[in-house]
């Protein structure tokens, strides 16, 4: 036995004897370790060792979370799964195909068995799962049984309108910029409007049809929007190289096909309850099956899932929001195409951005190019959460987790720039604002801006002047 357990009997502490010593060390802060091993001895009779005391500290916050009792209470002792890379792959094989074929146990206990053997394929033996092994698996991972309700695969207007009650009832114990929502779209980011799809007038070039999967999130009033998450296929890109990620106000994610996954999405789930400290926020997401529900330890979120078969017609940011970014996104992605072509004023409505688009396509001079309309909204590319995958497919997925090789990406890294030639750079921005007509004095002030900083990044890579950098070695 280990020195620090000497003296010390085994004992099983429960979930509730933890979360009342959580509370205890909150409300005495002060309180040492052995001081909280005797406080636990008087409390419940259990001698725990220091070891014990420091771990269910360091979860407190999940301890003290409201409903972390509750949905952890059939749960008796808290053993790890002896395979987590197969029951990783195996549960999200489940969350792709469960509304797709009536699970059972044996289904899954085979599935267990073949990933068992793509993942380890130097074993011999073959391994069997028990039916203790299939309920902890369940256990752990809220699978339970339930009865299939109605058709599905079409929307019922009536239904619909009845769900939307109880949706609206739901969403007015919130204030309006604690409701938030989230979906995912794809991204054709090297798209142009022609029937060629390359990403430049060249005959005979390969369709390009190189996709992003991008998470976007607001909440109800438009007060606030969330950083985009972006999803790719490699996990360092060479237009990353001499990259600042800090600077570019968004999250790159990597995986080979560019897609969502369970593994994503709890921790986008769990980056975004961080981000929500001492708000209570109603997160509402759709029933995509790379979305699970059993996210346990939040702390200020509340999921809500929309009901399945109506995402199409109720989903808030398919009512406009993504449609909008995408115009945004391909009006920036022409601009870097038509350098020096100038453009009106940043307050214009979307149907005049639709129309700018219009001509910004047709001064690039395509042949059989497409309407905008399809450009904005091209077939295939919202289809980063209808596929299902093989299971081995998953497996590489979620145990590669990203990686392709960096010499696949043909994308270009970016060109470094010293800190002169960008000063030079600003200043010369800043004299042709001057001389614009429509400049504001807002803008100037934005240049003048960076300018400083530039100076002040400049003079503190000065070396320091001394007393001797005046005399003249003789």
């Amino acid at each position: 036995m280990a020195s620090h357990l000497k003296g010390v009997t085994k004992s099983t502490i429960t979930d509730e004897a933890r979360k009342a010593l959580c509370e205890y060390k909150r409300e005495n802060s002060p309180c040492t370790q052995k001081d909280l091993q005797l406080w636990l001895e008087n409390k419940f009779h259990l001698k725990v060792s220091q070891g014990t005391i420091s771990n269910t500290l360091k979860r407190s916050a999940d301890y003290l979370a409201a409903n972390y009792l509750e949905k952890r209470k059939d749960i008796k002792r808290h053993k790890t799964a002896k395979y987590p890379d197969m029951e990783k792959v195996l549960y999200e094989w489940f969350l792709q195909y469960q509304d797709r074929v009536n699970m059972t146990g044996e289904l899954i206990l085979e599935k267990a068995k073949e990933t068992m053997k793509i993942l380890y394929p130097q074993q011999d033996q073959e391994h069997t799962f028990s039916q203790g092994w299939l309920e902890k698996f369940k256990l752990r991972h809220g699978i339970k049984s339930f009865r299939h309700f109605g058709e599905s695969g079409y929307v019922d207007v009536q239904d619909m309108e009845k769900k939307l009650e109880s949706i609206r009832e739901k969403i007015n114990q919130f204030p309006m910029k604690d409701v938030f929502n989230m979906d995912e779209t794809g991204l054709f980011y090297r798209l142009q409007a022609d029937h060629s799809l390359a990403t430049k007038q060249l005959e005979g070039r390969k369709q390009d049809k190189e996709r992003l999967t991008v998470v976007i999130c607001c909440n109800e009033d438009g007060s606030e929007k969330i950083p985009l998450w972006i999803i790719g296929k490699y996990a360092k890109p060479r237009c990353f190289k001499n990259v600042n990620m800090d600077s570019l106000n968004c999250h790159y994610r990597a995986n080979k096909r560019a897609w969502m996954t369970s593994v994503l999405f709890d921790e986008y789930i769990r980056w975004f309850d961080s981000q929500m400290q001492g708000r209570r926020i109603l997160f509402m997401v759709d029933n995509c099956p790379a979305h699970p529900k059993n996210i346990e330890g939040l702390q200020n979120v509340e999921l809500y899932f929309l009901p399945p078969n109506m995402t199409s017609k109720i989903q808030p940011c398919d009512a406009g929001i993504i449609r909008a970014f995408k115009m945004h996104y391909r009006r920036r992605f022409y601009r870097g195409l038509l350098e020096g072509y100038e453009l009106g004023q940043s307050d214009i409505t979307p149907e005049e951005y639709i129309h700018e688009l219009e001509v910004m396509i047709k001064d690039l001079g395509y042949r059989n190019k497409m309407d905008v309309n399809n450009f904005l909204d091209y077939p295939g590319e919202n289809e980063s959460c209808s596929e299902v995958q093989s299971i081995e497919e998953i497996a590489n997925t979620i145990l590669e987790n990203s990686v392709e090789d960096d010499l696949e990406d043909d994308t270009t890294p970016l060109e470094p720039v010293t800190r002169k030639e960008a000063l030079k750079a600003s200043k010369m921005l800043n004299n042709f604002l001057m001389q614009h007509e429509s400049t504001t004095p807002e803008l100037l002030d934005a240049i003048r801006k960076i300018r400083d900083e530039l100076h002040v990044d400049l003079n503190y890579m000065k070396k320091q002047t001394t007393i001797e950098s005046y005399f003249t070695k003789m």
